[in-house]
């Protein structure tokens, strides 16, 4: 993606503050020659931080040229979206892993003689006032990048990236093991106890778009479809058995949590095969059953060719991986079978994932980019909010994807919501 300087870069990112950081990644220079922040990203393709690519001309103490380039991420300057961010503990939660947990993660592989790289290098973590702030090795100098995420992901992509995705789990549950429960914050991910009132105001926003656009999609047997819509006590019901019944799963792990193509970069071969895979963004992870990752990835980021007729297989693919790597990290506990996994897929206490992505995270993915792509603009009540909504749940994209999930979703039970009456 084309950087842009369209973003307001905050006046205290500057030459000053990248010294020390230029320091600990070992760079003997003279001086900087030039500094430059853009935006990382284009508009339209973050909701919750600002994505800063540094680029860095220095002069090397032998009189040589070199230029520098590292990844920022540091909270939003105004108030869009703030209240989410907040409540949810998004940036706490990621300073821990990239602080802690990662670390420990990638020392458990080094240790056992196998060593993985799960997520790029973390060059600073810290608390500044009311802000924190990460700096990171830039990936796109080693050749990493995304995956149009319009398009989707296809059999190779997937495969790998639910193989990473395994390696990351295997590790979280080895490190569970060895050193006990992980702190609160993370029992929840987008949604927890205390947020009744905020769900239902934006539950009964979203809904009114979505069943608008819902009778224009061309559902074979839309009344059908129609009748059996959720309301928000069911909505609800469902948000919480997946907050508080994770004794249910048959095994369970440090989900990512908001695991999409978007936070999976890859590098590829010359024939077009995937090298490598890194996985991003650590804001939303959550104690529960390893499928919460695999329902939202496939649901939201699997290519629209194979996201129902690989569905079962994506969860074998990962499922082989995890066993390998519990194997190797020397996992104490009985090993996860695959059968219980794909049980695990469809237990009500999971279902939240697959609602979830569909309602909120889905209309957002395949939205071409777009300048009022923000969570403002998404959970607003006023009519700008209103055309927006309804911009997404109309997409061509988004209906075309939805002819395909809504029936599946709904013929395997997973969108029988009135089970969530009872």
């Amino acid at each position: 993606m084309d950087e842009s300087t369209n973003t307001n870069i905050p006046k205290w990112i500057n030459v000053d503050y990248f010294k020390p950081i230029l320091k600990n990644d070992g760079e003997d220079y003279r001086k900087i020659t030039k500094f430059t922040p853009v935006a990382a990203i284009g508009p339209g393709e973050n909701f919750v931080s600002v994505m800063l690519r540094i680029h860095l001309d220095l002069e090397l103490k032998d009189g040589s040229k070199k230029h520098k380039t590292y990844v920022m991420k540091t909270m939003l300057e105004d108030e869009a979206g703030s209240d989410v961010i907040e409540r949810l503990e998004l940036f706490p939660k990621e300073l821990d892993m990239y602080g802690i947990f990662l670390p420990a993660f990638e020392k458990l592989y080094k240790d056992a003689g196998k060593p993985v790289q799960l997520a790029p290098r973390c060059l600073l973590t810290e608390t500044k006032g009311n802000r924190m702030n990460f700096v990171f090795e830039d990936l796109s100098v080693k050749g990493y990048r995304n995956v149009d995420r319009i398009k989707g992901l296809n059999m190779d992509q997937m495969s790998r990236a639910l193989q990473k995705l395994a390696e990351f789990h295997a590790a979280s549950v080895v490190y569970y093991e060895q050193h006990g429960p992980y702190p609160e914050k993370y029992k929840f991910g987008f949604v927890q106890e205390t947020d009744y009132e905020h769900q239902k105001e934006l539950f009964e926003m979203r809904i009114i778009q979505f069943k608008e656009a819902m009778k224009g999609w061309g559902l074979k047997d839309v009344d059908k479809y129609f009748k059996k819509l959720l309301t928000f006590e069911q909505c609800w019901k469902c948000m919480m058995k997946n907050v508080r019944e994770t004794s249910r799963n048959s095994f369970n792990v440090l989900n990512h949590a908001d695991f999409w193509s978007s936070n999976v970069m890859y590098t590829f071969l010359e024939n077009g095969t995937v090298d490598d895979v890194m996985l991003l963004d650590f804001q939303m992870c959550k104690w529960g059953s390893p499928v919460e990752d695999l329902i939202f990835m496939i649901t939201v980021s699997a290519a629209k060719d194979i996201r129902i007729k690989e569905y079962e297989h994506f969860v074998a693919i990962y499922h082989e991986r995890l066993v390998e790597c519990l194997k190797v990290l020397n996992y104490k506990n009985p090993l996860p079978k695959l059968r219980d996994l794909q049980m695990d897929m469809y237990r009500d206490n999971n279902t939240f994932y697959a609602m979830y992505s569909v309602l909120n995270h889905l209309p957002l993915i395949l939205l071409p980019p777009d300048k009022d792509s923000t969570v403002a603009s998404f959970y607003s009540p006023n009519e700008d909010g209103q055309r927006f909504r309804r911009k997404i749940y109309t997409n061509p994209h988004y209906k075309a994807a939805m002819l395909d999930i809504l029936p599946f979703y709904y013929n395997r039970g997973i969108f029988n919501f009135t089970d969530f009456d009872e």
